[in-house]
């Protein structure tokens, strides 16, 4: 298999698609313009309306303007939000909890739970602290790792540093992690 193959299986399996938004747009859409026209054909026919007859909703939006103004505030704030989180949707990067590194002949695919497990795993031996003390965060470019000292122990913090960074730079991710220690004031008592 060619390396723009593997490139291209890395980006899908690690972002997510916006189909699932797409499709309940559209639906949305299907439905609210498959009525219209059914109520534009009764309408034609001289027929009873199903909900609204095209001439009454017409009279109603043209005359929405001289209705209670804490309605028409309600209604413009619900468009609004609705648009803005179309917007969001649409330029987030769909990102999922995944990296990808091409590795020559091969395309190897990460979970962030798993570089969170060794990165607390090696900060717990670091720090000599049980490894339910370490908590880690992946996030696009950072890891996280909140360690909660023993009471009456100290934790050295350029120890569990160093080795969060031995451990980061041994990964091949692109763009690369870089591990950011925080020592709890609480301790928990061993």
């Amino acid at each position: 298999m060619s390396t723009a193959l593997y490139k291209r299986v890395l980006r899908r399996e690690t972002h997510s698609s916006r189909s699932g938004v797409a499709i309940v747009l559209a639906v949305i859409l299907i439905v609210v313009f498959a009525w219209a026209g059914t109520e534009s054909v009764l309408a034609a026919l001289e027929r009873p309306a199903l909900l609204v007859s095209p001439k009454d909703a017409a009279v109603s939006v043209l005359g929405a303007a001289s209705g209670p103004v804490g309605l028409l505030t309600a209604a413009g704030v619900v468009a609004a939000v609705i648009g803005i989180i179309l917007i969001v949707v649409s330029f987030a990067p769909g990102r999922r909890g995944r990296r990808g590194v091409d590795a020559g002949r091969t395309a190897v695919l990460v979970d962030d739970r798993v570089i969170a497990q060794s990165v607390s795993r090696s900060g717990a031996y670091a720090g000599d602290v049980d490894p339910s003390q370490v908590k880690v965060t992946v996030g696009k470019r950072t890891v996280d790792v909140d360690v909660t000292r023993t009471s009456g122990r100290t934790a050295d913090v350029r120890s569990i540093q160093d080795a969060v960074n031995d451990e980061l730079s041994s990964y091949d991710f692109s763009p690369t992690l870089r591990g950011k220690v925080r020592l709890s004031k609480k301790a928990e008592i061993a």
